[in-house]
């Protein structure tokens, strides 16, 4: 390697800077045995290689030096962890050297060295001078084939960070003493793994019961019975600091300490702690986004955690991004979305379990009370699996939760001898008498106040020996809460409050660059200054999770910081963020968190638009309860808009589509709040124009949905299927074809029921039936029109035209692979064959139906199946054999709310009332199920109603004029439908009863 220039020039910067020096080995004997072309473009692929490493951890690639290259972190922009940046970037080099990738082209094998030290730079940034980047270069030359050399004084900043091993000391050119080699084994804990902020330099006070709990606890699990650990305080009451300390007992120990953060305002974004570990262990968000298993699989593979690919495969489906739009059109039942929710939450528990049988895991979840949803029942379920593993997962919550799984610790104020040793530890010999019991008076045991008011009192002096003299000096200083004591904190900081205001505006994590953005004309010196002082002064901490970000070491802070702007001030600030964000192609904060800002920043358009982005996001995972909290927030800002405002109406339009979808999956199909829903926004959307209602079908879908009763429906599917015939849309015409077919055929209205099949099966498109299957119905469209069809044509009898529409409906089921749809097709034939009384087929076909309900976890398919299976048995038995099933499935079925065939499943109650010698109660039955179908319309099976209930009036001994009058009415309801079939079973009936 060739050495640096080493000229001084005397105006510039003084600054401490990590260099990194690596070499090929061997490069002019390589290029003597390779194609000059082919050597060229691998050795540029290796410098570009590099050159993208270096570049995502914050370095900067100073010179290509032909077979290698001189890299420097720390400069031109400064940062604080440009050591440990350096040091990593130096072990992802040897990796693409000797990685698969390498394989595919010229071999190289690389020397790399890495040293820190004090350089002096010019101001135009073009030369810089110093000892570091000549070490480098020395330890480069030093070091073996595919190996990395580390100075002394890079060790010392990065100690904590990596594991070394001293190789040597050696007498390097131009160093007078010897220099020792110390080369990096393996990085300790990725920052994703880091243990908790803790402060290492003054221990905790007054928690030894609750750290002797956790100790407890730990050893347990290292026998392989780990629990859940729940620590339950106020703001304030030291529940991190606990589990910091507790975990930095930890460090001697084989062991791994994964910490997930909980964070404000994004308790709308599902697994968002989760997702925030998974991004970091990646490096890039956007491969999981983009669904790029290969590299998510290999930093898995890199961090120790060998997984099946089907479980990647589960947390990319739900990371992926997808399209919004048809997260409004969702059927919240749908059984594969609801098995989808359940197996991502497995493939987490997966991810984050799967290394605990052979290294011990210490999993802690903070600030819970802040906790999404999905993140609820991934707490719980780690919970259960810690039982049988070496696991000890601990959530730190302000708010208790009702755990059957979890042991509870529940931090009190300190006592007074624990605030007494915690004051004389902070002011490191006595303090003057009767101050600790002062403090204990104001603070109530509060550890965070405590400590705080004796910080308070040194530093100011002299301080004076009595009570009243202390009142006054906190009166002096405006102090009467730990939120005064931690702005007078911040007030001390001088230049560097303002910067912490800023920040506190981001939020109580923030990057470097977006503050930079918001302090216009500071320049990043001044900023990083600034930093430093907010870090000395324990205001901020570097961020645990994400690499070059910080955050407020306590949220009371960060809310103390932003509790001192002016509200015009904060404003202005937000709308700073704001405006950026509206900007970016993709937004650097997540949509609920741009909402806030949006809104705060009085944008109430932007920040409708944003919140809908993320309710939209956790639709399309059956993320509902996340959903509501950005739909909450999306629903403010609308009514904050003005009504004369251009895009009121399409966002108002907008939040009822997912306002209902949401709100049929929390309060239940029947919901009356989503009907008003759906109902109010659809006198909006038809006094719009056309291509609005085109654009707001979901809008049309939910109203017909959740109407009241099938009679109500059917005339809303008429609607629907007229007001969409214009639409150029096919998908959009399809279902609403879907909409009438559905409706129609339970109407007993069959010859508009297989028009509207005919009409919609010309427009099935296979590709987009397979996304739009779980948004329209929860089933494939074509499953649903065959199955309906066939049994129509049966009522009409037309016998030929059934059997080959039900053969077809399976068929096409089976080749979709789609559990919702192969159900459904499942039940079209189960009702099919049960009119049929073609009991030995009902009976097996209910036993298929409910092995797919069993492996997918179908509640209401496993109680139909039940039900069907349990007839079928009984009605082929001469014992009570089948009734128990029967019964079962109905009362879970009743439970479960999903019963939309009441007038076929009462008559099958009563079948099997009646076999079981119980004829009056069986025909009380039959009325009540008379009753509700001609009040809700659902009139498909009133014919075979009312002449079971002539049967049963015959077997009771009932005169003959009521039964007559029964049958009758069953001709005249089954000849208003043109049913055939049921017209045939009537007059048949009647034939009977009346033969001499």
């Amino acid at each position: 390697m060739k050495t640096l220039d080493t000229r001084i020039r005397f105006t510039g910067e003084r600054r401490q800077v990590t260099a990194l020096f690596y070499d090929i080995v061997g490069s002019t004997e390589l290029l003597l045995r390779s194609e000059p072309e082919k050597f060229f473009r691998s050795v540029s692929a290796l410098h570009q290689s590099a050159e993208t490493i270096i570049n995502k951890h914050g370095g900067f690639l100073h010179q290509r030096l032909g077979d290698g290259g001189c890299c420097f972190f720390g400069f031109p922009e400064q940062s604080e962890d440009a050591a440990e940046s350096a040091v990593q970037a130096a072990l992802e080099l040897l990796q693409i050297a000797t990685g698969s990738k390498a394989r595919a082209r010229t071999p190289f094998r690389l020397r790399i060295g890495v040293a820190t030290g004090l350089v002096v730079f010019s101001n135009e940034g073009d030369e810089l001078v110093g000892t570091a980047p000549v070490l480098a270069a020395r330890l480069q030359a030093e070091a073996d084939p595919n190996s990395v050399l580390v100075a002394d004084s890079t060790v010392q900043l990065t100690r904590h960070k990596f594991d070394y091993s001293l190789l040597r000391e050696a007498r390097l050119k131009g160093f007078d003493d010897p220099v020792a080699l110390w080369r990096p084994q393996q990085r300790r804990r990725s920052a994703a793994e880091a243990s908790p902020s803790r402060e290492p330099e003054r221990p905790i006070r007054g928690r030894d019961k609750e750290l002797a709990a956790l100790s407890i606890a730990w050893n347990s699990a290292l026998r392989g019975k780990g629990s859940l650990i729940a620590v339950v305080g106020e703001a304030g009451i030291g529940k991190s600091r606990l589990v910091g300390e507790f975990a930095g007992h930890l460090r001697q120990t084989a062991h791994e300490t994964i910490v997930l953060q909980c964070g404000r305002r994004l308790e709308s974004q599902p697994l968002h702690p989760f997702l925030s570990f998974l991004e970091t262990l990646v490096g890039e968000a956007s491969a999981l986004r983009d669904g790029d298993s290969e590299t998510l699989l290999q930093a898995l593979r890199t961090s120790g955690r060998e997984i099946e690919a089907g479980v990647a495969e589960a947390i990319l489906t739900f990371t992926t991004e997808r399209s919004a739009a048809p997260s409004r059109n969702i059927r919240v039942s749908d059984p594969s979305g609801l098995a989808f929710r359940r197996k991502v939450i497995e493939a987490a528990a997966e991810i984050l379990t799967c290394k605990s049988p052979a290294v011990p895991t210490l999993l802690v979840f903070e600030d819970v009370h802040w906790a999404d949803d999905m993140t609820l029942e991934l707490i719980d379920r780690l919970g259960s699996l810690a039982a049988g593993l070496p696991l000890l997962v601990v959530q730190t919550s302000r708010i208790r939760r009702s755990l059957a799984v979890a042991t509870e610790i529940e931090l009190s104020g300190l006592s007074a001898a624990a605030v007494r040793d915690l004051v004389a530890s902070i002011w490191g010999e006595h303090p003057p008498p009767g101050l600790s019991d002062f403090i204990l008076d104001q603070c109530d045991g509060m550890p965070l106040y405590a400590e705080e008011l004796a910080n308070f009192f040194r530093g100011r002096q002299p301080l004076g020996q009595s009570p009243s003299e202390w009142k006054g000096l906190l009166r002096e200083g405006s102090v009467t809460s730990l939120n005064d004591l931690l702005s007078a904190k911040l007030a001390a900081t001088g230049s560097a409050r303002r910067a912490a205001q800023i920040a506190s505006v981001i939020g109580r994590e923030f990057s470097i660059s977006l503050l930079v953005y918001l302090l216009e004309g500071v320049s990043r010196r001044s900023v990083d200054v600034d930093i430093d002082r907010l870090l000395a002064q324990g205001i901020i901490e570097r961020s645990a999770v994400v690499h070059g970000s910080f955050q407020f070491r306590h949220v009371l802070a960060q809310e103390a910081a932003y509790a001192s702007l002016l509200k015009s001030d904060r404003r202005r600030i937000h709308r700073r963020i704001a405006d950026r964000l509206i900007a970016e192609a993709k937004p650097s904060l997540p949509a609920a968190i741009a909402a806030w800002q949006c809104a705060e920043a009085g944008l109430h358009d932007a920040a409708a638009r944003f919140a809908l982005a993320a309710a939209e996001a956790s639709v399309l995972r059956f993320a509902m309860h996340e959903a509501n909290v950005s739909l909450e927030l999306c629903a403010r800002a609308v009514a904050s808009l003005s009504r004369r405002h251009p895009e009121r109406t399409e966002l108002a339009l907008s939040l009822s589509e997912l306002q209902g979808v949401v709100a049929t999956a929390l309060e239940g199909e029947g919901s009356e709040n989503a009907r008003r829903i759906y109902s109010r926004a659809m006198q909006r959307l038809r006094k719009q124009p056309p291509a609005m209602r085109t654009n707001h079908f979901p809008v049309y879908w939910g109203w017909w949905f959740t109407a009241p009763n099938i009679l109500t429906q059917q005339s809303r599917a008429r609607i629907l299927v007229g007001d969409m015939q214009a639409v150029e849309d096919r998908e959009t015409r399809l279902q609403s074809y879907h909409c009438g077919w559905a409706t129609s055929f339970h109407a007993g209205e069959h010859g508009f029921c297989l028009d509207c099949v005919a009409g919609g099966l010309q427009l099935y498109d296979p590709e987009r039936a397979v996304r739009n299957r779980a948004f329209f119905g929860g089933h494939d469209a074509k499953v649903c029109g065959l199955g309906e069809s066939a049994l129509s044509y049966l009522l009409l009898d037309q016998s030929e035209a059934s059997e080959t529409a039900i053969g077809q409906c399976l068929e096409w089921a089976a080749a979709t692979d789609h559990a919702g749809s192969m159900v459904h097709a499942l039940y079209y034939a189960i009702v099919l064959r049960r009119c049929q009384s073609r009991y030995d087929d009902v009976q097996a076909l209910g036993e298929r139906m409910l092995a797919l309900a069993e492996r997918h976890g179908l509640a209401a398919s496993r109680a139909r199946a039940n039900m069907y299976c349990g007839w079928a048995e009984l009605m082929t038995s001469t014992g009570k054999s089948g009734r128990e099933r029967f019964e079962e499935g109905l009362l879970q079925q009743q439970q479960l709310g999903t019963d939309d065939n009441v007038s076929m499943h009462s008559d099958m109650h009563a079948q099997v009332l009646r076999r079981l010698g119980k004829p009056a109660e069986a025909l009380a039955i039959i009325r009540n199920a008379i009753t509700v179908g001609r009040s809700s319309g659902q009139r498909f099976w009133l014919a075979e109603l009312y002449r079971l209930s002539a049967e049963l009036r015959l077997e009771l001994h009932e005169p003959f004029s009521v039964i007559r009058r029964d049958l009758t009415r069953a001709m005249q309801v089954a000849e208003g439908q043109k049913a055939a079939w049921l017209v045939e079973r009537a007059s048949g009936a009647l034939a009977e009863m009346t033969r001499p």
